[in-house]
């Protein structure tokens, strides 16, 4: 867990590159995730959903 923009948010960190991906509940089944790079100009948005199976 990191602060991202003034909330604690889920932070996946990577070791041997300078990028953040944080992820925000956006419903039950749905994240939404932004890539946050290092001297990247904006950040690079995604979604994740849950599959039903």
């Amino acid at each position: 867990m990191t602060e991202f923009r003034g909330i604690v948010t889920a932070t996946m960190i990577y070791d041997r590159l300078p990028i953040n991906d944080v992820f925000r509940a956006a419903d039950a089944d749905t994240l939404l995730g932004l890539m946050d790079m290092r001297d990247m100009a904006q950040p690079f948005f995604f979604m994740l959903r849950r599959e039903t199976v």
